[in-house]
């Protein structure tokens, strides 16, 4: 690509001096000159239009692509004009018979003629080769003679010589073309290098502009650093007029001679035809409207010596080409295309030479067409980039000379790919996992017969390039429709993340198409989950590792609301309910749904169906006896040891009572079927009833003790409540402080209180001793009414919690009246079996 940005500047590059010695004549049959124009080396001596006319066509063709030289054919010249000067010197044609009779007749030298005329050369016999020979001082032509024994020697050279010709101004015209693609560079490069025996080593699989620079480097090596990617158009230009230099420097060899080789023929066609003459080389670039400007080396030349300018060509005198289409034959609207080919080795060496290229329809209708030969592929250039053909399927059409010839085979025209509904493979996105190796993956929905790269790039990373990804067409490239592709991705070193695939095709425009590199799935550790039959709804809590990614789960038969993710994503909450009558024993398998990606995977057997759920119906306490405070149906003194019955359904004889407080507080307690130690019992008295005995003394006063039946893989029952451990004051006496007369006043603020009407205006001083007492808040003779405690108990000496505490009551309202005491936060009195000591003393 950059060969053809640069090649605009090639000519004008060298602007070496204007054609100030050589005079152009005008014609009235030559189209109208062409500006001036330069050489990359040496210096223009001449435009000129060279045509062969056939007796079968008038329509005459250029001759530097004519492929037949027979007798009767006439070559025509004339000077292109150029201002009021007139062309100096002669001009000849020197050629070689296809077949020689005698040893007078290996070559044909025509007489001089003006160069500043229109001039025409009847042909005798069939050519091989021609040589267009220019002198500007003139040409002194002697009769040829036979004597010579080299004349073998002298025909190869100059067939030689016809070949370095021909490619150096295949190569030169591949680097002034802006159009020129990279193959056909590539072409140009190495038919070059062949002609002068450069034996480079290029790599097929690199990029075009790294094939070039191995190619220039062998030419030359001051142009090893050669950079076809250059961004100053200044360089490009530079490096791109050295490669023309350098081709140009090998083609005319030393300054007096012609390339490699030519001495030997300098001297002997000198001797044979023009005597006192320097031949020099010369090579033609190619003009609008057919016309040739020839270029060579000027300066002095030796005393009493002419110089001439000798510019040759094969004939090759052979049947038109027989072309078969090979595989590969689907091409792209609007691009150049290389095609495949099979083709004769003789023929496809002057396959270039074929002209009016065209592509034709079932109906006869002709598409021009410019087709290039790429000597080094085996395949030509079929170019559509200027030419609107519409899709279809076509017969290659040519003319060899006058003569139509028709390719074997046919091209298919498509258009490239838009890739608008292009996508990753759902089940190869599913195998995209960050640093899991070498992925491969499978793109469908466009047409991919015309890829040519594959990249790869993070999204929203402004530092990402893109890199290159192998990729495989089923098959192969442009060898027609092909709906998918694979390519192989290396997510070793990716993250998880959005990422791009870069797909480009032979116009060069990337197709972003989004994927994702996945993190690994979740997994679990606990499965299955075990769901009882006949129970409504089901909690689980799911343990592994990025639980977080879960989106959704599906089971036949059963339905799972995800919750709440916890510990960084290594425990999950999820709610089962079961939708039909599944029995037990039964395995449902269950699919995962994930986050960001587009289809499930199953985890096999992972809802398994236990037997119904245990149950915990009914309960019953046995409350400790000589309690001197009374206890509230759901309570239970803590302290002491707890008996109760339990109705239970569906237990198993691995079943586990659990006994926690439903406070989440204190040390839970684990007892199993049939065991018995100092602090517990639980003992199965029928199928469905155990008994239970608990001493509660470690559990906390305020806990609500609950109560779970564990079936293990059967699951648990609902909690069932067995009692509210309460700490009540336990009352060992209760008596008066001292012997009380009925005229004391109650003290300030007593009297406030609410008190019965009937209360005398007096209290008594009352002593409590026992445990606990601090829990005491009020005192009274009824439910209702009593008077707050004041103070807080006393210790006293001796073992245990003993206290004593000291509160105020009114005198007992009759004899044998029991006490009444409020605990705090308690608005209700809970009565006792403590009953009111005496209020005289004794005697």
């Amino acid at each position: 690509m950059a060969l053809r940005l640069a090649s605009l500047a090639l000519l004008s590059f060298f602007l070496l001096r204007a054609q100030s010695d050589v005079n152009l004549l005008s014609s009235e049959d030559v189209p109208d000159t062409p500006p001036p124009v330069t050489c990359p080396a040496g210096a223009p001596i001449g435009a000129v239009h060279l045509q062969v006319r056939s007796l079968t066509s008038p329509d005459p063709l250029p001759f530097q692509s004519i492929n037949h030289l027979s007798e009767g054919d006439t070559v025509l010249y004339s000077p292109i004009e150029h201002g009021a000067q007139k062309r100096p010197g002669e001009v000849a044609l020197v050629m070689v018979p296809a077949k020689h009779k005698t040893t007078n007749d290996f070559l044909i030298v025509t007489d001089p003629k003006p160069a500043s005329k229109r001039q025409e050369w009847k042909i005798p016999q069939t050519i091989s080769l021609a040589a267009f020979v220019y002198g500007p001082q003139g040409l002194s032509r002697k009769k040829v003679q036979g004597f010579l024994s080299q004349d073998d020697q002298l025909i190869a050279q100059l067939a030689d010589y016809a070949d370095k010709t021909s490619q150096t101004e295949a190569l030169l015209a591949a680097l002034s073309d802006n159009a020129s693609s990279a193959a056909g560079m590539n072409s140009a490069l190495n038919g070059f290098a062949s002609q002068y025996g450069l034996s480079v080593q290029i790599d097929k699989n690199a990029p075009p502009a790294a094939q070039a620079q191995t190619l220039f480097a062998t030419m030359n090596p001051q142009l090893a650093t050669y950079d076809p990617l250059s961004s100053s158009t200044a360089g490009r230009v530079a490096q791109t007029a050295s490669v023309a230099t350098a081709a140009a420097t090998l083609f005319f060899g030393s300054p007096i001679g012609l390339a490699a080789g030519g001495t030997a023929m300098l001297l002997d066609l000198r001797s044979i035809a023009f005597p006192g003459t320097q031949f020099r080389s010369s090579f033609a670039q190619q003009l609008p409207k057919a016309g040739l400007n020839l270029c060579g080396q000027r300066g002095a030349a030796p005393p009493h010596t002419r110089v001439a300018f000798i510019w040759a060509s094969r004939i090759p005198n052979i049947a038109a080409p027989s072309i078969h289409i090979a595989a590969s034959d689907y091409i792209p609207q609007t691009q150049k295309t290389p095609v495949p080919v099979e083709v004769a080795a003789v023929q496809w060496k002057y396959l270039q030479r074929s002209r009016a290229w065209a592509l034709e329809n079932d109906k006869g209708q002709k598409t021009p067409v410019t087709v290039l030969k790429l000597g080094n592929q085996r395949a030509i250039e079929i170019d559509l980039e200027k030419t609107k053909a519409p899709p279809g399927d076509y017969k290659l059409t040519g003319f060899w000379d006058w003569a139509p010839f028709q390719a074997i085979g046919e091209i298919h025209v498509r258009p490239l790919s838009t890739f608008t509904n292009a996508k990753i493979e759902a089940a190869s996105q599913n195998q995209l996992l960050a640093h899991s190796g070498k992925v491969p993956v499978t793109v469908e929905g466009g047409d991919f017969e015309f890829t040519g790269k594959v990249e790869f790039k993070k999204v929203g990373d402004e530092f990402a390039v893109p890199e290159p990804v192998r990729f495989i067409l089923p098959k192969g490239l442009r060898a027609g429709p092909q709906d998918s592709m694979d390519v192989q991705i290396d997510t070793t070193a990716l993250d998880p993340g959005k990422y791009a695939l870069l797909v480009s095709q032979q116009d060069g425009k990337a197709h972003p198409l989004a994927l994702n590199i996945l993190p690994n799935p979740p997994r679990v550790a606990n499965l299955p989950i075990l769901v009882n039959q006949g129970a409504a709804t089901q909690h689980y809590v799911l343990k592994g590792v990025r639980l977080d990614l879960l989106s959704k789960l599906e089971a036949p038969g059963a339905k799972f609301d995800l919750g709440a993710t916890t510990a960084g994503g290594a425990e999950r909450n999820v709610d089962v309910a079961l939708k039909s009558n599944l029995q037990p024993g039964a395995t449902v398998p269950i699919r995962a749904l994930c986050t960001d990606r587009t289809a499930a995977f199953t985890w096999a057997d992972a809802l398994q169906i236990t037997g119904p759920l245990p149950v915990i119906a009914s309960s019953k306490l046995s409350l400790p006896g000589g309690m001197a405070i009374a206890i509230l149906p759901d309570e239970f003194p803590a302290g002491y040891t707890l008996s109760a019955m339990l109705d239970v359904k569906n237990i198993e004889p691995k079943s586990v009572l659990r006994l926690d407080c439903a406070e989440d507080v204190g040390t839970p307690a684990l007892l199993h079927l049939g065991e018995q130690n100092a602090v517990s019992s639980l003992q199965q008295l029928s199928q469905d009833q155990l008994f239970l005995s608990y001493d509660t003394n470690t559990l906390p006063a305020g806990c609500t003790l609950q109560a779970v039946i564990d079936n293990g893989r059967g699951g648990r029952s609902l909690p069932a409540t067995l009692a509210h451990m309460i700490r009540l004051p336990q009352i060992a006496s209760f008596q008066l402080a001292a012997f009380q007369t009925g005229s004391e006043a109650a003290p300030e603020g007593v009297r406030s209180q609410a008190a019965p009407e009937s209360a005398p205006s007096h209290i008594l001083s009352y002593v409590l001793t026992g445990s606990n007492l601090e829990m005491i808040a009020k005192v009274g003779w009824d439910q209702d009414n009593g008077i707050d405690v004041a103070v807080l108990p006393t210790p006293l000496p001796g073992p245990g919690q003993q206290q004593s505490l000291s509160v105020n009551l009114w005198p007992p309202p009759g004899p044998h009246v029991m006490l009444f005491v409020w605990l705090r936060g308690e608005k209700t009195g809970r009565a006792t079996t403590v009953s009111a000591p005496p209020t005289k003393a004794a005697p």
